[in-house]
């Protein structure tokens, strides 16, 4: 091989070698998007994950379970399951308004219930009761509907999806059913988020009434 032949190989090789730190160098320096955390600012909505999994292993968790935000700022309910596994969102700062999924109503013996649709295999449990009444076994419209009852006693209804501010002087506030989206039709009248805005500092537990055992927490700094 000739010496100009190997004077020009060696300075490729050199030229190679050089990019290659270069390429290395701006590689390190890159920040690392999916590890940067989100800086906080006052208009911040925090998303919360309501379960979570699939079919084979469903999740009855909040992700994350505890937040920390500043009063006036908001936090967002979402269920992100694959299946149509339904969860509740519920505050309940007055013990005696801890609410069942299950209501047992009374009703006269002569009322008449009709299957939807028609012909389809189900009826109501109907348990026999005296004085001419039974006892309807029912879903409970305040843990299945989003709903919450003020310091007076007052229940107010919302719409599915709701949106809600908290002061924390209420007595329960409930989210209703949410479900994946696209889900929703297998419970007619459920939703797919709950909003929640906290108006004023504190430590605000929760539950999920279908799965007691799945609690979370959001607190509230001035």
């Amino acid at each position: 091989m000739s010496t100009r032949k190997l004077a020009l190989g060696l300075a490729i090789i050199t030229t190679m070698i050089i990019l290659i730190g270069i390429m290395h160098t701006s590689s390190s320096n890159a920040t690392p998007t999916a590890t940067t955390p989100a800086t906080p600012s006052a208009s911040t909505t925090v998303n919360v994950a309501a379960g979570g999994g699939n079919a084979t292993a469903p999740w009855t968790v909040f992700l994350p379970q505890e937040v920390s935000i500043k009063a006036g700022e908001t936090v967002t309910w979402h269920n992100p399951t694959e299946v149509g596994e339904p969860h509740t969102i519920t505050f309940v700062l007055d013990n005696n308004t801890m609410a069942g999924v299950e209501s047992p109503l009374a009703v006269s013996n002569e009322t008449e219930f009709g299957a939807l649709p028609p012909g389809s295999n189900n009826e109501p449990i109907l348990i026999p009761g005296e004085d001419g009444m039974n006892t309807l076994i029912a879903i409970n419209a305040r843990t299945f509907n989003p709903v919450a009852i003020d310091s007076e006693g007052a229940v107010q209804f919302m719409n599915p999806n709701a949106n809600y501010t908290m002061t924390g002087e209420e007595k329960y506030v409930n989210s209703g059913w949410i479900l994946p989206k696209g889900s929703e039709e297998e419970y007619p009248g459920a939703g797919n988020t709950f909003t929640v805005t906290f108006e004023n500092p504190g430590t605000y537990g929760y539950l999920c009434i279908l799965h007691p055992w799945q609690t979370g927490s959001i607190v509230v700094e001035e």
